[in-house]
């Protein structure tokens, strides 16, 4: 016996002395806080400042402007793929074609976070001094910008694995066994 349908009751009981009744409430589309939106647009935005005047500062990693500019791209496609109304009353094909942007702009910003980790770490403790005799350095700004987004974008990651198998974890234990499998054997 699976869990019941999302919208019916569900009965739990804990031991012989505790029973709750949960009516969940409708599923609805996401929405984010006005903070939320205002932090995403904020950090993108700074991604794009960051990576627009220090685009030529870092020979010796030249695709970490390239990765905040992605990562700003990618970020402002998302939140206009999250904020735009529900497409829930429209045909299907609109709602099919939604979740097939939505896929691919997670692909893309999933391969842009990848790469720019690797950019941003293979550089570790890059070279600062823009004389030095070859050429090679990186602007502090930049860098220390980039940088410290990777391990932003890292602990957000981090964050939202261990909040998913929280969930799957409060799943299974809330799940009602059947009362097959329970009593049957006794």
């Amino acid at each position: 016996m699976s869990a019941p349908p999302s919208g019916h009751p569900v009965a739990i009981t804990i031991g012989t002395v505790w029973r709750f009744d949960v009516n969940p409430s409708p599923p609805t589309q996401l929405q984010l806080p006005v903070e939320a939106v205002i932090a995403w647009v904020v950090l993108a935005l700074a991604r794009v400042i960051f990576g627009t005047v220090y685009f030529r500062d870092c020979p010796q990693q030249p695709y970490i402007p390239i990765y905040l500019l992605g990562m700003a791209l990618g970020a402002m496609w998302r939140l206009g793929l999250v904020t735009f109304p529900s497409v829930r009353h429209r045909p299907r094909e609109l709602r099919g074609f939604r979740a097939f942007l939505t896929c691919l702009l997670d692909l893309y910003i999933s391969i842009m976070f990848l790469a720019g980790t690797w950019w941003v770490f293979s550089v570790y403790q890059p070279n600062y001094d823009p004389t030095a005799a070859d050429g090679l350095y990186c602007n502090k700004t930049l860098y220390t910008f980039a940088f410290w987004n990777v391990v932003f974008e890292i602990f957000g990651l981090a964050v939202a694995v261990v909040t998913v198998c929280k969930g799957m974890l409060c799943y299974v234990i809330m799940t009602p066994a059947p009362e097959d499998r329970v009593y049957g054997q006794v």
